[in-house]
């Protein structure tokens, strides 16, 4: 959500099939919505990360999209990157009385009250990337960052020979995806007495703060033997900062979400990265979702994202994965929802 998420999940040779994947497998999840519920146009409430990166923009292109092909009024609420500008949305949309509320929650705690109160008047809630303190929502939507990080903390803790510091920049305080996305790294790495995590700060999903960390990581002159980024823009950021530095040998770093401009910087800088995918795509599964719902359809109290193979784990080497024709903000597998005009409209293609 990334991310602020970031939030997601590529770019591949595996690109024809998980794009292809990607496009059936959405339709099978959510199906095919119709254009209209009843005589009346259905309105949803998408209240977004908002502006704040590059994941957030392809995120609600996907949305706007989709809206559009399922035929319902899209109201849309900019959430600015803020979990405190984006609490008061909530009670904002539900006034207005949309059939139906899809929101990428920021505030894991703080945006409890609101979805519960929009419940309560009969509006139905879908949870977008990251979940709230509280079951009390139609359906989440989400890949489980939980479960979906184990494995690429398992490939950067046998990268390190289970020993030697490891730097660990974090996301978004209080932020779900954030908290999940450190359940995972932790419940392997507390298998490892002998790493040491060195906690060098939270990027709050911004790649210059993720760099400024990571440099004055690199200043301190202790020495790495691996890293750890929760986001695409973290990574993103330390890889950035290792280069800059003129490190000769970059620690192998693992926990982002797969960008077209991490796979650049790691094919070309010869740095081993292992990444998660947190797909931009999911959005479209967040309407169809809710458009279903509408329809008084049943949908899924939790749908994993993670669950689907076009969303699974990324392993150098990582040419296969790159498109050098879409800018490095591409997240992985945007392109199986967007055309290229699409993306070209936001600023992804060269």
């Amino acid at each position: 959500m990334r991310r602020q998420v970031s939030h997601i999940w590529s770019g591949r040779s595996r690109a024809g099939v998980i794009a292809g994947a990607a496009a059936l497998l959405v339709v099978s999840a959510c199906g095919s919505s119709g254009s209209s519920v009843g005589t009346k146009t259905p309105t949803i409430a998408f209240i977004s990360q908002g502006t704040s990166n590059s994941w957030a923009a392809q995120l609600d292109a996907v949305a706007r999209k989709t809206a559009k092909a399922d035929g319902v009024n899209l109201v849309y609420f900019n959430g600015q990157g803020d979990a405190t500008k984006q609490l008061p949305l909530i009670d904002q949309a539900a006034a207005q009385k949309p059939d139906a509320i899809v929101l990428v929650p920021l505030g894991f705690a703080a945006d409890t009250g609101p979805v519960e109160r929009a419940m309560g008047q009969g509006i139905k809630v879908i949870l977008c990337d990251s979940t709230i303190n509280s079951d009390n929502y139609t359906s989440l939507v989400t890949p489980h960052a939980e479960t979906a990080t184990v494995p690429l903390a398992q490939w950067l803790a046998d990268k390190m020979n289970h020993q030697g510091n490891l730097l660990y920049i974090g996301g978004l305080p209080g932020n779900a995806t954030t908290i999940t996305y450190d359940q995972g790294f932790n419940s392997v790495m507390q298998k490892y007495p002998n790493i040491k995590i060195i906690n060098g700060g939270n990027a709050n999903y911004s790649i210059s703060t993720a760099k400024q960390l990571t440099a004055t990581a690199i200043a301190s002159g202790k020495t790495f033997t691996g890293a750890w980024g929760v986001g695409g823009e973290a990574v993103t950021g330390m890889m950035q900062a290792y280069i800059d530095a003129g490190v000769k040998s970059v620690p192998p770093i693992g926990g982002n979400a797969a960008t077209n401009g991490t796979m650049r910087l790691a094919i070309e800088n010869k740095i081993e990265v292992a990444s998660l995918q947190f797909p931009p795509t999911s959005s479209q599964v967040c309407i169809d979702t809710a458009v279903k719902a509408i329809k008084g359809q049943s949908v899924p109290k939790s749908i994993n994202l993670s669950d689907l193979p076009q969303y699974g784990p990324l392993f150098p080497p990582l040419d296969k994965y790159y498109k050098p024709q879409y800018s490095d903000d591409m997240y992985v597998g945007t392109d199986s929802v967007l055309t290229p005009d699409e993306l070209k409209a936001i600023n992804l293609v060269k």
